[in-house]
């Protein structure tokens, strides 16, 4: 089904292409006008697919059509359709924002619903592109507002703020019309706050009863035992999220909707990221508020907190500390407290470095996010005062890199699973006229008998063979089936993977040497190793690129252990390198040295998640200045996976 506008002023023609399109699809309508204004009416009140707009309309042009549809908003495909097959004109066009252009040659009508078919798949994968693209900026969005408020809560230990805030970030990152917070003691509610609606208490602990486990009602008449306690309220939507936070403390959030039915998915997504970040500064402000009833129960608590928190003087003497800080330094508390912070050769440098510029600062309350010993911490210092009119400052750190990470993680997943579905289209896409291509070759060969025009029908079907392979690679790299084992010739995995990255080779004038032994039939994931491969041979393209070396090398070896029963694969280049204090790091996840916008520091982390669940091993030598090289070593008899 689909809808086709032609504004062209030639009858002929357009029932031509009328005939054209019907002997295509009969289902796509196709509708036809000779005025411009009335075109624009047309695509207002119908869902047109796709508008064909002839380059001259009595006194009006398609070029300047193209441009008022623009101005009014709308966003068709356009082609457009000329008699003048000159570059000019298709500049021009495309320029103007036409998807696309045709030339009025003879039988031009036939390639019509070609045209058609190209332009709406070009136009829909832009279109799920963008939606892509916007979620990721609406979710990046959100977590910045998470990370501000976040950091903003972790400088209070009062536990009303922190509710307080936690109502109000919750309804800026959802948008909900109102919202409930209740921290509950036992049977009574201790504190409760409202924002644009007032419940009964009797209400929130029917919820409490009635939602034991997080619940997002969409449409709440759908639950009319809901709806029965709220019908005061115009609430479509309710997203009930109860926390257990310490002893016999808990806590209820609920948000309401007024005029949508329920949030959305990265609303709820964002929410919950925030929902448990907060509560759980929540819970450091309960157990803070135990601390203060009894000294034994003070320091069971204060020990019970999962952040690291020291207590030092303007001396720099540690005067308290947790558990949490004290393995750090691999001791106990009793070991450090009373010790000046300089002399414990145990605290991490990178620890010293981060707090003592905090000891000195006169700031009522500060927190601040810094990069130490590999890891994101949230650092927060609050100044006290101690007996005998002593100043010290309590100290927070709270390791955020996994929160850092998930964020990274969703984003380049949502990229990486877009630039799937996108190569994987393309390489469908073709398939098929290569395979045309080399069959009409095949039938030329067998008509023609010039020996030089067999030569070159030979040339033509070599060409369109490698370019049948490099699909094949695509569609096996973008893992449209799914993973399984068996018995390949790892030689041949290599020449695949090579083959998918020749046009980057040859333009960055990289020489490939192969030195293959002759190895045995191996049991492996094709895929996965094939993304082993090709994630390595990109490394190694990097890097050579990067060292300006005259002659770039990179070089696959190939060999048959005998003796201990394993084959051995060596990737070798000339590049930059790696220094001796990164070389350790390398595998590890998100780890890269790349510019932000050229690596994810997921390929090394996957390719040994890979090559370890194959029974193998993954190792990495370099010399700063002369290369590196990657050694992966597989088992010829791979034991089968424990989920089988």
């Amino acid at each position: 089904m689909g809808k086709i506008l032609i504004i062209e002023d030639n009858k002929a023609q357009i029932r031509l292409v009328k005939q054209a399109f019907k002997k295509y699809d009969p289902s796509i309508t196709v509708i036809d006008t000779d005025n411009p204004s009335e075109a624009i009416d047309i695509i207002q009140q119908d869902e047109i697919d796709l508008i064909f707009v002839d380059y001259v309309i009595s006194d009006f042009d398609g070029i300047t059509f193209i441009k008022q549809i623009k101005n009014f908003g709308i966003e068709k495909p356009v082609v457009l359709v000329t008699g003048r097959g000159d570059e000019k004109t298709a500049v021009e066009a495309l320029k103007s924002g036409a998807y696309d252009y045709v030339v009025k040659d003879v039988g031009y009508f036939n390639i019509l619903p070609h045209i058609y078919k190209q332009v709406m798949e070009k136009y829909r994968a832009e279109q799920e592109i963008n939606r892509i693209q916007k979620r990721i900026l609406q979710f990046n969005e959100r977590l910045m507002l998470i990370n501000s408020i976040i950091k903003d809560i972790n400088q209070h230990l009062d536990s009303s703020y922190i509710i307080d805030q936690m109502l109000t970030g919750s309804l800026r990152l959802t948008g909900s019309d109102a919202a409930v917070m209740a921290l509950v003691e036992g049977n009574q509610i201790m504190e409760m706050l409202q924002k644009n609606i007032e419940l009964p208490e009797g209400t929130i602990f029917d919820f409490i009863r009635y939602c034991p486990n997080k619940v997002h009602v969409k449409h709440l008449s759908e639950h009319p035992e809901m709806a029965e306690r709220l019908n005061n309220y115009p609430v479509k939507g309710i997203l009930c999220c109860p926390v257990e936070l310490i002893a016999n403390y808990k806590a209820l959030m609920l948000l309401f909707t007024f005029y949508e039915d329920g949030l959305n998915e990265i609303d709820t997504h964002a929410f919950e990221i925030f929902f448990d970040s907060a509560t759980s500064t929540l819970k450091n402000s309960l157990l803070f508020k135990v601390v203060s009833q009894s000294q034994k129960l003070w320091q069971t608590t204060f020990d019970s907190i999962s952040d690291s928190i020291v207590v030092i003087d303007t001396s720099r003497t540690i005067l308290k500390c947790n558990k949490s800080f004290a393995a750090l330094c691999k001791k106990a508390p009793k070991d450090l407290v009373g010790k000046p912070l300089d002399q414990i050769e145990e605290i991490p440098d990178g620890f010293k470095q981060c707090i003592i510029p905090y000891i000195y600062q006169t700031d009522p309350a500060l927190t601040d996010e810094l990069h130490c010993q590999g890891k994101v911490l949230l650092i927060s210092a609050s100044p006290i005062k101690l007996p005998e009119s002593v100043d010290a400052k309590i100290f927070t750190i709270k390791d955020i890199t996994e929160f850092r990470r998930l964020k990274e993680q969703l984003y380049h997943t949502d990229k990486l699973a877009s630039l799937g579905l996108l190569v994987s289209g393309v390489a469908h896409e073709l398939n098929n006229p290569m395979t045309g291509i080399l069959g009409y070759t095949e039938l030329l060969k067998m008509k023609v008998t010039d020996e030089d025009i067999q030569k070159e029908l030979d040339k033509i079907y070599n060409a369109a063979e490698r370019c049948k392979r490099i699909v094949e690679n695509l569609l096996t790299f973008s893992r449209q089936k799914p993973p399984e084992r068996t018995y390949v010739q790892l030689n041949d995995l290599i020449e695949s993977a090579i083959d998918l990255r020749a046009y980057w080779l040859r333009s960055n004038n990289v020489k490939i040497i192969k030195e293959f032994g002759v190895l045995p039939m191996i049991n492996i994931d094709p895929q996965q190793i094939q993304q082993v491969i090709m994630n390595l041979l990109v490394n190694a393209e990097h890097a050579v690129t990067e060292s300006k070396k005259s002659e770039k090398l990179i070089k696959f070896r190939t060999q048959l252990d005998k003796e201990r029963d394993k084959i051995v694969i060596e990737v070798a280049d000339n590049g930059i390198g790696i220094p001796e204090d990164i070389l350790p790091r390398i595998f590890d996840p998100f780890f890269t040295t790349k510019p932000v916008d050229q690596g994810t520091g997921l390929g090394l982390s996957i390719s040994h998640g890979i090559i370890k669940e194959h029974n193998g091993d993954i190792w990495a030598e370099s010399i700063p200045g002369e290369g590196t090289s990657v050694f992966i070593e597989l088992p010829v008899k791979l034991k089968p996976p424990e989920n089988i």
